[in-house]
């Protein structure tokens, strides 16, 4: 860990294994004798809330409107003999590349620890036909046990790392290649649970509070995966992070020098929260790399944390970012 960042002590017990459902596999040998609608039957029983949030989010097939499961069935067929090479190179690719899966056991075992009424979670693999939709999260509630569930999603050809022929040859995001590395899997689906689970607990109404809450996610990510650099995890180099821990005085006066910190215009400060390549705009250098919002808020969550030896639960129990701020007592203008 850098010297910008504090050190984190957690409980290294046995994690539990979390429940892997290998959807891109199944789907691609139940077409090598012929998809047909038994086959979307079956997959619907087996896997009922997700099948269908693959079937019309991520495939979207609510375009076509009503469908019969045959018509379905065949679009699928279709579907899979046009994608066989992404198949092939995604079969080869996971086959080799599984370490994700032991930091994604040992981080939510971390996080069930740190924050107790953190529910079991499922993990499904899937395709995305190279969409941005790189991972999603939702809730299963068993009816039978009352026992609610995650689905932890990931669109396996979107971490395939940036040697992936296809991906030059596709109009994707600028800052693409940071997050599409197998590496990249455990850490971009705890992002997305933690992101999905407190959003709606936090008011983001000024840049403060979106720093806070960018920076809680951060900090969150950090803690649960101490092994890996932080700036890997986050989708930067170490070159852009020592700018970034070198320039951080000179961050924070620029939002303080342009009455940012408190703004409620979200046009005012959305820039430095934007993924890309680099922040761009009036007084930002042209090295400044993407979200040194997220960056103030991490740095801020990481002071309030060693100045009030405050726990995860705690970070996040906090809602007011004024709160936060005023308690971590951060000013890195030297």
């Amino acid at each position: 860990m850098l010297v910008i960042l504090f050190s984190c002590t957690q409980n290294q017990s046995q994690p539990k294994a979390l429940v892997y459902n290998d959807f891109v596999s199944q789907i691609d040998s139940m077409a090598r004798d012929g998809f047909n609608a038994s086959d979307i039957s079956y997959l619907r029983k087996k896997y009922p809330r997700f099948f269908t949030l693959w079937l019309y989010e991520v495939m979207d097939f609510g375009r076509f409107g009503p469908m019969t499961d045959s018509a379905r069935a065949q679009y699928i067929e279709y579907w899979l003999e046009q994608n066989q090479p992404v198949f092939n190179a995604i079969r080869g690719h996971y086959a080799i590349n599984k370490s994700w899966k032991g930091e994604l056991d040992q981080a939510w075992f971390s996080l069930q620890e740190a924050i107790p009424n953190t529910p079991n979670a499922q993990i499904f693999s899937y395709l995305s036909q190279f969409s941005n939709y790189n991972t999603f999260v939702d809730t299963l509630y068993n009816q039978q046990i009352k026992q609610e569930t995650l689905i932890l999603a990931y669109s396996q050809e979107m971490f395939l790392n940036d040697t992936f022929p296809p991906y030059a040859l596709l109009d994707l995001p600028p800052y693409f290649n940071r997050y599409n590395g197998s590496d990249q899997v455990a850490s971009q689906l705890v992002w997305n649970y933690v992101k999905t689970q407190f959003e709606k607990n936090h008011k983001r109404s000024s840049m403060l509070d979106e720093m806070i809450f960018q920076g809680k996610i951060w900090y969150s990510v950090i803690y649960l995966f101490p092994k890996r650099n932080p700036w890997e995890i986050l989708g930067y180099d170490q070159t852009e992070w020592k700018w970034m821990q070198r320039e951080e005085g000179q961050i924070w006066k620029h939002y303080l020098d342009n009455r940012l910190l408190f703004s409620n215009k979200f046009n005012d400060y959305k820039r430095y929260f934007a993924f890309g390549n680099k922040t761009f705009g009036n007084g930002v250098p042209p090295e400044c790399p993407p979200l040194i919002g997220n960056f103030s808020g991490l740095r801020i969550v990481q002071s309030y944390v060693e100045k009030n030896d405050a726990s995860l639960a705690q970070v996040w129990k906090i809602t007011n970012s004024n709160e936060i701020l005023q308690g971590s007592a951060y000013n890195p203008i030297k």
